[in-house]
């Protein structure tokens, strides 16, 4: 019996979550980042978007990425939303750069506040004029932070910027509070400290409505990684507020409505009339999107869910106009995997609606009269609404012929809570009623999504979507909810789900589609072309991205990619096999797979989800399994490890290649 010891670093350590297929959130691409990144700040002003500092490359705070120290800024705004090119505006003092940091925009100025590099939490403050063509003026050093901060939050108002909680170097997790004036001449004062938090936090995010400080989400763990280089598992849906009195000082922290879900290292953006909260970690990296409406008294209304991210991304930075929203960068697992994508919506012109349809099981044997449904509008007036716009448009992103509401329930709008409906304070929406026999003759069984659409009186479109669950008996749907078992089908892809493969979340997207090569950066389509080519593969599909990516399975499901057959030479449909996209090792691995050739499909089973693609080789085969092959005594020690654990495996093989991935399913050693 073969013995094989194997030393590897710790890698993290990523919770999985399960959601089903609806229809994609309508964020479009535009412009991509200089370079990947994470855990960097983003700022508006003029029509420019400045991106500040970050991680730029994989391997994640504790590896061997770098930070960024350059700060870049956009040509205009197009008035579509798109973004013009990129450029260097200048460098930070910080010879190794910053990440995790704060930064805010006051006047003509940016200023960036502690954050942490090589050398850890940094006390550091950096402040420059933007001048009038755009370009920054050199940097200056402002008066350093009382505590070496990473992961905090920061805020602006009346004069005085405000620190909330973060992580002290040596020290761990926070809830002190500081503040300090800025100066006519751009410095900033003398630090005080303020009110401490209720907790202490890291990773959430600080803004400001009226005379308040609100503090939303955060983790109270000691410090980022856990024991074993876990993620923090205190994750918090808080959102806490102070009233800022007239001399600075802060009144009591109370809690207000607490966000949907606990959430760290997400990204916020503030428009006139919202505040959002987009993706971020929940003990898996997250692709929603809330937001809550910012009231008239300084308070802000109860959240709500919105139409989700393309990408699953954490320790993105957002920003806003009154037009659009975006999301720049972030990372696919946590604290790694930094992307350059930058994503948009239209707020204004498309907007986009909050949906919540009654009952959410519907029952496809029920006898009751109704399915009752409300409507909000994030940055529209729901009073505006033409009532006999309104209608039932498409059932899992496929187009319906339109579903009206009953006549006598056209334009009803309602403000807080009301019956079923709980959760809603400070919320103005339309309630709606669809006659239930209507929906239910339409539904699938199982999870759906039912979209909205509607028009306002200025003609501006509105859409949203709720995520519901259709069934035919009610004791059914307890035992397949607890499964989570079955096929999920798109055009040219099937995933298949066995019982038990992960409990998760249902409220959370899962995506197939073709990948978005237009939008992929050149090095990777390049590194995909010659490791085909170091190994004779030709592609017979396009790329198919599942997500949300990295996520794994407790047991391996089956995806199944369509072929055209038309590709193909003689011989060559024998040796089809879908073959995985291994971005850290930049390398193409071709899985055992099973051809139909009378549906034209090619399967695999998979533990987690990548990059998929069907490719063939009359050279390369997938090589045969062994059936007398397996393995005998397999364990990692010291469990848990904080540095370099040792990986023991028994097998009845004289020679064996044994790659180790993460619970994410990326790879982390060979």
């Amino acid at each position: 019996m073969k013995k094989l010891d194997i030393m590897k670093i710790a890698a993290p350590l990523i919770g999985a979550f399960l959601c089903f297929s609806v229809a994609f959130a309508e964020f479009i691409p535009t412009t991509n980042l200089p370079q990947a990144l994470m855990g960097h700040t983003s700022l508006i002003y003029n029509g420019r978007i400045y991106v500040a500092g970050g991680l730029s490359d994989t391997g994640g705070i504790k590896g061997s990425g770098g930070f960024l120290n350059n700060v870049y800024y956009s040509a205009p705004i197009n008035p579509d939303g798109t973004l013009g090119a990129w450029q260097v505006a200048i460098n930070m003092p910080e010879f190794l750069g910053l990440g995790l940091h704060a930064s805010l925009i006051i006047g003509n100025r940016i200023y960036v506040l502690g954050g942490t590099n090589m050398f850890g939490p940094r006390n550091v403050v950096y402040y420059t004029e933007i001048a009038s063509d755009g370009s920054l003026n050199a940097w200056k050093s402002g008066n350093i932070l009382p505590q070496k901060l990473m992961a905090h939050g920061a805020a602006f108002y009346m004069g005085r910027i405000y620190l909330t909680g973060g992580i002290i170097r040596h020290t761990g997790s926070t809830n002190l509070v500081y503040s300090a004036p800025v100066l006519e001449d751009g410095n900033i004062g003398a630090w005080r400290s303020e009110k401490s938090l209720p907790v202490r936090l890291f990773a959430h995010k600080s803004f400001v409505n009226g005379n308040k400080i609100f503090v939303v989400g955060g983790a109270s763990d000691v410090s980022i990684f856990g024991n074993g280089g876990i993620p923090p598992s205190q994750i918090s849906s808080k959102v806490y507020s102070a009233t800022i009195n007239q001399d600075g000082t802060l009144a009591d922290w109370e809690t207000l409505n607490s966000l949907p879900k606990a959430v760290i290292f997400h990204s916020l953006a503030l428009t006139k009339k919202a505040v959002y909260i987009l993706g971020g970690f929940d003990g898996g990296v997250v692709n929603s999107v809330y937001f809550a409406p910012l009231l008239d008294s300084g308070n802000i209304g109860a959240w709500q869910p919105l139409e989700t991210l393309p990408k699953n991304l954490l320790a993105a930075s957002s920003v806003a106009t009154e037009d659009y929203l975006y999301i720049l960068g972030g990372g696919l697992s946590y604290i790694d995997d930094p992307q350059s994508d930058i994503y948009f919506q239209e707020i204004k012109k498309d907007l986009r609606a909050f949906v919540r349809i009654m009952p959410r099981t519907i029952n496809k044997k029920a006898h009751g009269k109704w399915v009752t449904a409300i409507v909000g509008l994030p940055e529209g007036d729901v009073e505006k609404v033409v009532s006999d716009s309104v209608k039932i448009t498409a059932i899992n992103g496929e187009k319906i012929n339109p579903i009206l509401p009953d006549p006598k329930w056209k334009g009803k709008v309602k403000t807080g809570d009301d019956g079923e409906f709980t959760g809603l304070s400070g919320i103005k929406y339309l309630k709606l009623k669809f006659k239930r026999k209507d929906i239910q003759r339409i539904l699938p069984e199982g999870e759906v999504s039912i979209k909205i659409e509607g028009m306002l009186s200025d003609g501006r479109i509105f859409s949203g979507e709720s995520v519901n669950r259709a069934i035919k008996s009610l004791k059914h749907i307890t035992r397949k909810l607890k499964k989570r078992k079955g096929k999920r089908k798109g055009i040219g892809v099937i995933v298949d789900i066995p019982e038990n493969a992960f409990p998760g979340n249902p409220d959370l997207i899962m995506y197939a589609s073709k990948e978005d090569l237009k939008n992929l950066r050149k090095e990777i389509r390049e590194a995909r072309k010659m490791a085909r080519e170091k190994k004779k593969l030709k592609e017979i599909s396009e790329p198919y991205e599942f997500g949300p990516h990295g996520i794994a399975f407790d047991k391996p499901i089956t995806i199944s990619l369509s072929y055209n057959p038309q590709l193909l030479l003689e011989g060559q449909e024998e040796n089809l096999a879908i073959c995985y996209w291994n971005n850290k090792i930049k390398e193409w691995e071709i899985l055992p797979s099973e051809v139909d050739k009378v549906n034209h499909l090619v399967s695999a089973q998979v533990s987690h989800f990548s990059v998929y693609q069907v490719m063939t080789s009359g050279i390369h085969e997938v090589p045969p399994v062994d059936e007398n092959f397996e393995f005998k005594e397999v364990y990692a020690f010291p469990n848990p490890a904080l540095e370099s654990p040792v990986i023991h495996a028994e097998v009845n093989a004289e020679n064996l290649v044994l790659k180790v991935f993460t619970v994410s399913g990326r790879f982390a050693y060979k």
